[in-house]
């Protein structure tokens, strides 16, 4: 028989927290679209996530350390950086300029290649065939999708473009980080409570004395939903539920599900957003998310999977 890991029931439970992560992204994207195309700041939007989390995160600093000694400063800085203040700025501040979709498709959808990039470099990573494929497809996707913005600098989109490539840079890099640092024993929940409680401690203070504020003009509920939705759900309750998804599925078949945040992205901003997308723009993200679903190896992933159940199959059935 099949590994349990692999069973039908235990697929269905490892696709549900792998949804439930996703769809906490996606809701992260169009929440913080409205949040600075209305009455916040990409300032106060990372203020508000690592008070937040910081707080609710602090305990496990506490107990567990800052893990310095463990992955050394050089790989401890990119994991602060990465997915820290500097990422939720750049991220955030991207989505002033360009709609939603678009972060949908430049932040997730370059991602896996800032990350085999990195990983080639640095891990000494080889690339399999259809990875290489879906790799290649990405860039082409994104071309056909944001290709007017490309040339048209009228509309500010082109600076939101660039912001989603850096934030994407950032998230790989964690995300290479995080392969060494896993290694020496920090699990996703204790480098979120060091990214959550390093960054306010140091871009706090930063935010309170030196950057501009919207928080005291913004409506109270505004400040309230942004503060529960960024530094509880997007900070905490998606990490877990991202880790659960893999330690069910595995690694490749875990992140296959980033491939869906490009596509729910744009659809979801159409009624929420009334950010209406073209045709070109339908083609474009087929395009990035067939990319992202064949660079996370997930075709390999089923298919040794399946190899490997029909072999133990047979053997059960020869015994």
């Amino acid at each position: 028989m099949p590994s349990s890991a692999h069973t039908h029931p235990s697929y269905v439970i490892g696709a549900f927290w792998g949804v439930f992560a996703i769809s906490i992204w996606v809701g992260w994207i169009l929440l913080t679209r409205y949040g600075v195309t209305t009455s916040l700041s990409p300032y106060d939007i990372a203020a508000l996530r690592f008070t937040c989390a910081g707080i609710l995160l602090l305990p496990i600093v506490i107990r567990k350390g800052f893990a310095i000694d463990q992955v050394g400063w050089p790989l401890w800085l990119i994991i602060c950086i990465g997915a820290g203040a500097p990422y939720v700025l750049i991220a955030s501040g991207g989505l002033q300029f360009a709609p939603a979709a678009h972060a949908g498709a430049l932040v997730p959808g370059t991602m896996p290649l800032w990350a085999a990039a990195l990983s080639m470099i640095f891990l000494q990573e080889r690339i399999s065939g259809a990875r290489k494929i879906g790799l290649a497809m990405i860039p082409i996707g994104i071309v056909i999708f944001v290709g007017s913005g490309l040339t048209n600098f009228e509309t500010g989109n082109w600076r939101g473009h660039l912001l989603f490539l850096t934030a994407a840079l950032c998230w790989a890099s964690f995300t290479v980080a995080m392969r060494f640092a896993s290694i020496r024993g920090i699990t996703p929940l204790h480098a979120a409570a060091v990214v959550s409680v390093v960054s306010a401690v140091l871009y706090l203070p930063i935010y309170a004395f030196w950057l501009p504020h919207r928080i005291a003009d913004a409506p109270w509920h505004a400040v309230v939903v942004q503060t529960i939705y960024q530094g509880v759900f997007v900070s905490i309750v998606s990490l877990f539920a991202y880790a659960k998804a893999v330690s069910i599925l595995g690694a490749s078949l875990g992140a296959s599900f980033a491939s869906l945040v490009p596509v729910l992205a744009m659809l979801a901003a159409i009624p929420l957003l009334g950010e209406v997308p073209t045709t070109a723009d339908y083609f474009g993200i087929a395009a990035v998310t067939l990319g992202v679903l064949l660079s996370s190896g997930t075709l390999e992933a089923m298919t040794n999977q399946f190899r490997n159940s029909d072999e133990t199959q047979e053997r059960t059935t020869t015994r």
